[in-house]
């Protein structure tokens, strides 16, 4: 699930290594949600900048005919702040009810934001395999999930259509 390819801002609760309790560091997000769920560091939750991202991102989309390239590690920080923000209500069920709706809020909208990003891009990426299949000006434009799409889907076009 993750990667590595995203990073995550991290508090460290006890000293662990060259780092001492209260620490802030960027880990990658396998590392921040093993140490997380070990309580040896809190995410520095910074679920609004990924939606102020994903917000950039499917405006870019609007204005601009081809696929825009997105921040790098978008998806899998989107990914990993979802894992966070369920996990942390599941585990703090005690916490105020206004910090569990906050954290539910920003749930949703991540995750409908999200959504609409990847059905943007998604149909984005069919023309171009109907128009453009293996382009590679195209390939430097996208994710490495949705380069696996393109590819896949591209291969599938060009057997349909006899073009190999």
């Amino acid at each position: 699930m993750f990667t590595g390819r995203a990073v995550i801002a991290v508090k460290i609760l006890r000293p662990l290594g060259d780092w001492s309790a209260g620490d802030v560091v960027l880990l990658e997000d396998w590392k921040a949600k093993e140490l997380w769920e070990a309580k040896m560091v809190d995410v520095i939750d910074e679920t609004d900048k990924v939606i102020g991202e994903i917000d950039r991102a499917i405006a870019e989309e609007r204005e601009n005919e081809p696929l825009m390239p997105l921040p790098a590690g978008l998806y899998e920080r989107a990914e990993f702040y979802m894992y966070y923000l369920e996990n942390y209500v599941r585990m703090n069920a005690g916490e105020s009810i206004e910090t569990i709706n906050v954290k539910l809020t920003k749930l949703a909208n991540l995750k409908k934001k999200l959504e609409h990003l990847k059905t943007i891009r998604f149909n984005k990426i069919l023309k171009a395999v109907m128009l453009r299949p293996n382009s590679l000006e195209l390939l430097s434009r996208l994710s490495p999930e949705e380069r696996r799409i393109y590819l896949q889907l591209s291969k599938i076009r060009n057997e349909w259509l006899g073009e190999d």
